[in-house]
């Protein structure tokens, strides 16, 4: 009950508007063209208010990015989420039970995957240890 107003503003402005604001200059010369993938990062953190700023920038990137991904469904522009799962990084910190390289194929399938579908979250853990031509396959059933 004590996260500061400036963690808000900070996390929003980081987490939520400036991925919007690039989304925004990309998506309609991927309309217009008929092609393009958008994979925004999220988070899973949540039901911790110690990170209250944080996870609700993210649940906000959630939904526009979900509300955007309706409005291109069934086309070859697809905008999507993926959420790497807690990493030992500088932010997820020493203690994260996985390693960067362990989200690199969810991470990424969201920009290989074909099959016109938009706003999923693609959580990358769940395609940890495969191959990028693996975790396509499992994204597209």
């Amino acid at each position: 009950m004590t996260t500061p107003y400036e963690d808000y503003v900070t996390s929003f402005l980081i987490n939520t508007t400036s991925p919007m604001m690039i989304v925004y200059h990309f998506l309609p010369k991927m309309i217009e063209k008929g092609f393009g993938r958008i994979v925004n990062t999220t988070s899973g953190i949540n039901l911790d208010p110690q990170q209250a700023g944080y996870s609700a920038s993210k649940a906000a990137l959630d939904k526009v990015t979900i509300d955007i991904g309706s409005k291109v469904q069934g086309t070859d522009v697809m905008v999507n989420l993926t959420d790497p799962g807690w990493c030992r990084t500088d932010l997820g910190g020493p203690n994260a039970p996985n390693s960067p390289e362990s989200a690199i194929p969810g991470v990424v399938v969201g920009a290989f995957v074909d099959d016109k579908k938009s706003g999923r979250i693609f959580h990358a853990q769940a395609f940890s240890g495969m191959t990028i031509e693996q975790a396509v396959e499992k994204a597209q059933n």
